[in-house]
């Protein structure tokens, strides 16, 4: 499957010299389908996470909501092709093309690339309305069956790695800490993430202050419409 594994005798072997070659760091052992496997990840820049998609780490109470209501098709493709920009960027061996096959059947997936290439040609050839709507929704329906094939545990595992998610505090952040953040932020002229203690990343730095302000904002004007709350 790649460089990285040896079999021998029916068993699996790290190929140490390969860490070397690629002069990167040792594999980590992540759950594939429930089995420990082990991967070479490198950590994200900031740059390279923000390539990826507009997310953010922090659960505020609009996105506790959400996640009761069930989410459109539309929806959890732009949530799976972000996380899969993660986890391709994110692999370095075995790579993100390598474990996708592993998965899949490149017969089948020709098969299906074809049925949405077709598809996306009629849709490209009728007016807006409901024709169209009902092409759209089958067209998104094949990419969730096809598309996002990785086991939840390995894209999770990736993720979490490449993000550095659980060596910061970005998780333990909630709605009225941004709040408090921000507005020690507007008295001091600086950021929300400057009034946060904590072990926090670049990118979540960037993550609380794009996630605070819109947070204080809309609570003052609450505030100011149905005077100020109690504390």
């Amino acid at each position: 499957m790649n460089d990285l594994i040896i079999e021998k005798d029916g068993e699996s072997y790290i190929r140490l010299s390969a860490f070397f070659e690629k002069e990167i760091k040792p594999a980590i052992m992540v759950p594939f389908f429930g089995v420990m496997v082990p991967v070479i990840v490198r950590r994200l820049t900031t740059t390279q996470i923000k390539a990826c998609g507009n997310f953010s780490l922090i659960e505020t109470v609009e996105d506790v909501i959400n996640k009761k209501r069930k989410l459109s098709a539309r929806e959890m493709i732009n949530y799976g092709e972000t996380q899969y920009a993660l986890v391709k960027k994110a692999l370095v061996s075995p790579t993100y093309e390598e474990i996708v096959s592993l998965c899949m059947t490149d017969i089948l997936r020709d098969n299906d690339e074809k049925e949405l290439k077709e598809i996306d040609d009629l849709i490209e050839q009728l007016p807006i309305g409901p024709k169209r709507s009902r092409l759209e929704k089958d067209r998104d329906n094949l990419k969730l069956q096809f598309q996002f094939i990785l086991p939840h545990d390995f894209v999770g595992a990736i993720i979490s790695y490449a993000l550095k998610i659980n060596e910061t505090d970005i998780k333990e952040i909630s709605e009225d800490m941004l709040f408090e953040a921000a507005t020690l932020a507007k008295l001091g002229h600086d950021n929300p993430s400057d009034h946060l203690a904590g072990n926090f990343s670049k990118f979540n730095k960037e993550d609380i202050n794009a996630r605070a302000w819109p947070i204080y904002f809309q609570r003052i004007k609450k505030e100011k419409e149905n005077g100020p709350r109690r504390r």
